[in-house]
């Protein structure tokens, strides 16, 4: 029997979670499929993959039907990874947090979609024009070019219908042609990503110690462009994650005095370990402002600082969902559980990140990809796509919205159990095993229900992760301390390292080559206990 005959047969009843579907009774399934309208709104990582899911790896027998469009506000394909056009100012805010200077932080490898990786010699720690270029060259790949409406913003999503039946009314303006637009569909993909709106925290006596000085300024990290506008000035940057450090990076080579404010000790966090830099003075969290300085929870005071970067993070805010009434802005004690929410660190109710258990439309009919953080982007968004385009195929491969939720509360429990609040952990992934865990399982909701061996799905008891990018996410640390060894030594070296590395299976090695070499001068050098730091890391 061939896959699609196989897929033809899959249970249309609601499925227990974890359970295999030869452990239910089939239902016959007709082999044709019906006409689908889907829409994706963004043009970035997540919206690419779920794009080339649906339209290039799923059997061409099952989305012969569909027609899949993607909105992109901007005037091409990239997301993040595409550059402004100009530098806006507070209040009004830039389109993207890039930077100049900005690279990954981490190893291209372990991004990449599936058996596609970037093109030869291609730095290990790539500058963010050459990701944009490789979300072109995806597009090219794949011939997907004409499924995107750039200059295309959305401004609405209303579902028109029951809990069981209806379509989704998507409403907009084409900022090409100057002229609304609305349309119908039975899906609604949203991979707008989560780095547009920036939480600025309220922090006691801010304003005053703004106020008292002409000469001081506090401004959030998505405005950061240049570190040379850091040139004799006292900075203190507030966070310790990605955009934390790598602006801390920056700015210790340009400012007077540069302090990073942390909520936990580095030593108790080795899994995101804050880079050591020379000039760099950690503090703690800031307790409070005054006229003349800042105050720290163990009572240490500065008093030199005259510009404050928010490297504070992004709030979760769609508001094309809250105009059609379906995200409402919460406080964490009214999270419910009939209807999508809000409260601007995560979205709730949702299975597994992506599907949303809202009560007002079918299970299928809305997905946010893209929301977790501390993955493996390109390859993360693969897992994704898989889960969406086959569970829009079969929408009764689902199991029953009671089922799903269930689960969630489930997962928040064993947050709580550890000591978290899922509220503020939001769509972090602090379980074991952190991004490869969770891809896996998603993947495997498709193993166990019929569609091992299927095209872009493993066999049964096989995991979508190969080993060798768990290995790159695990050792992630030596990998980055490696590659500056490298850098530093010239590019020659960097050419020597790189010459001959073409395919995924190249670039597996390159890592592993890597991590040996690192440990093995680890170890000359007395300074192997780093390594220790390794496990677990995650981008």
């Amino acid at each position: 029997m061939g896959k699609l005959a196989n897929l033809t047969v899959l249970l249309l009843g609601a499925v227990h979670l974890g359970q295999a579907a030869s452990h239910s009774p089939y239902v016959q399934e007709p082999l044709t499929t019906p006409h689908k309208r889907i829409a994706i709104i963004g043009a970035g990582t997540g919206g690419i993959g779920t794009l080339r899911t649906l339209v290039r790896v799923l059997p061409e027998e099952l989305s012969s039907g569909w027609e899949v469009v993607v909105f992109e506000q901007r005037r091409d394909i990239g997301g993040v990874w595409l550059p402004d056009l100009n530098s806006p100012r507070p209040p009004e805010l830039p389109e993207t947090p890039l930077y100049g200077h900005l690279r990954t932080n981490g190893p291209h490898p372990t991004m990449t979609m599936p058996h596609f990786p970037f093109k030869p010699y291609t730095n290990l720690y790539p500058h963010h024009s050459l990701v944009w270029q490789y979300h072109q060259d995806i597009v090219c790949h794949w011939n997907l070019s004409s499924y995107f409406r750039l200059n295309h913003e959305v401004t609405e999503t209303r579902w028109v219908g029951t809990p069981e039946a209806g379509r989704w009314r998507v409403k907009g303006q084409n900022h090409g042609q100057n002229e609304s637009f609305a349309s119908d569909f039975d899906h609604l993909i949203v991979a707008t990503g989560h780095n547009h709106y920036p939480h600025e925290p309220v922090i006691l006596g801010l304003d005053q110690w703004k106020a008292a000085a002409p000469n001081r300024t506090v401004v959030h990290a998505i405005f950061f462009r240049d570190p040379a506008d850091y040139d004799n000035k006292n900075v203190i940057i507030l966070g310790g994650s990605g955009s934390g450090r790598d602006i801390a990076n920056q700015v210790v080579r340009h400012a007077n005095s540069t302090y990073v404010s942390l909520k936990f000790e580095p030593e108790d966090h080795p899994q995101l370990p804050f880079p050591r830099l020379p000039g760099l003075t950690i503090k703690k969290q800031i307790d409070y402002f005054t006229p003349h300085g800042i105050v720290f929870v163990d009572n240490s005071t500065i008093s030199d600082v005259d510009t404050v970067i928010l490297a504070t993070g992004y709030e979760y805010r769609f508001p094309f969902l809250t105009a059609g009434g379906h995200l409402d802005i919460v406080s964490d004690e009214n999270e419910g559980e009939e209807h999508l929410t809000t409260n601007l660190r995560r979205l709730r109710p949702l299975y597994e990140h992506i599907l949303s258990l809202d009560a007002a439309y079918p299970l299928g009919a809305l997905y946010v990809v893209g929301l977790p953080i501390y993955i493996n982007s390109g390859f993360n968004d693969a897992a994704l796509g898989l889960f969406v385009a086959y569970t829009v195929a079969f929408p009764h491969l689902l199991a029953s919205r009671t089922e799903l939720l269930e689960h969630l509360r489930a997962d928040e429990a064993s947050q709580r159990a550890a000591g978290l609040d899922p509220p503020y952990v939001g769509h972090r992934l602090v379980r074991p095993g952190g991004a490869t865990v969770y891809q896996d399982g998603l993947v495997e909701y498709l193993q166990v229900r019929g569609l091992a061996g299927h095209p872009g799905v493993p066999p049964l008891g096989e995991k979508f992760t190969p080993p060798w990018r768990t290995y790159g996410m695990a050792h992630g640390g030596a990998l980055r301390r490696a590659w500056t060894r490298v850098e530093e030594a010239g590019q020659g070296e960097v050419r020597r390292w790189l010459e001959g590395v073409e395919t995924e299976e190249d670039w597996a090695d390159l890592i592993a080559r890597l991590v040996e070499w690192e440990q093995g001068v680890e170890e000359e050098e007395g300074t192997s206990s780093l390594l220790a730091a390794d496990e677990g890391y995650v981008f």
